[in-house]
């Protein structure tokens, strides 16, 4: 009887450790807007435009692979505005498609469904290896003892924080491959900061997980162009004064 008690005991750590590497992580994320704009004299749009804009993200992972979209909590923000004499026109629009980024750990590649001005589109890559640094650095975050990690290029410096407690290699907005899930973030100059608001281990979100489909496939070069010149068109409907900015 005690042997068949023991094996049960290992049994049920089992499926709890198991359990521990599939869920859902809830983010707010904060994209900071800098706008670069040369405005005629007697201008002035300071105090008119907003400072940043907010997004609230999930995340659904299991060990291999994660699934990071919109949340239902998002709400459109979309503004224009002009001076008196129609001169200078300002836009800014949230795009309603949905914007799915789905990862692959094991065939080390990542589909991204993104939408820009209503229509879908599939940007496939390859996953490339990032280059974090382990700084020693440890804070206490949603009751997770996480670690810091740097990476750095010409931009500047990219710190995450992640928890080993949940053994697996994900992140938000693309960021992964730490040991261990990715809870905050800040890109360099804290142009994007994401921090998880909430984190519920269970299996069942498994089923949350497949690849997007809706869209025209393909890679991210001809998708930036297709941006640039839509961009454009956009523009020259403005007389050429007018100004878009996207997430």
């Amino acid at each position: 009887m005690k042997k068949i008690a023991i094996l049960a005991l290992l049994l049920s750590i089992g499926v709890q450790l198991y359990a521990q590497n599939i869920g859902h992580i809830q983010y707010k994320q904060t994209l900071k807007l800098d706008f670069q704009m040369e405005m005629p004299e007697g201008i002035d749009l300071s105090g008119m435009l907003p400072e940043n804009q907010v997004f609230y993200k999930d995340l659904f992972f299991d060990q291999d692979q994660s699934l990071y979209k919109d949340a239902k909590e998002n709400e459109s923000i979309d503004t224009k505005m002009e001076n008196e004499d129609g001169s200078i026109k300002i836009m800014i629009q949230t795009d309603e498609t949905e914007e799915i980024l789905f990862t692959d750990l094991n065939a080390q590649k990542s589909i991204h469904q993104q939408g820009f001005m209503g229509k879908y589109f599939l940007i496939e890559e390859t996953l490339t290896k990032s280059k974090w640094k382990l700084t020693g650095e440890k804070i206490m975050y949603l009751d997770y003892e996480c670690h810091k990690a740097i990476s750095t290029n010409d931009e500047g410096e990219t710190i995450a924080w992640f928890t080993p407690s949940i053994a697996v290699q994900h992140g938000p907005n693309g960021y992964n491959q730490l040991p261990g899930m990715i809870l905050m973030l800040s890109t360099p100059n804290q142009t994007l900061e994401i921090m998880a608001t909430k984190v519920t281990l269970d299996e069942a979100y498994e089923e949350k997980i497949s690849a997007p489909t809706k869209g025209e496939k393909m890679n991210k070069e001809e998708f930036e162009k297709i941006i640039v010149e839509k961009t454009k068109e956009m523009q020259d409907m403005y007389g050429g004064k007018g100004v878009i900015i996207r997430n």
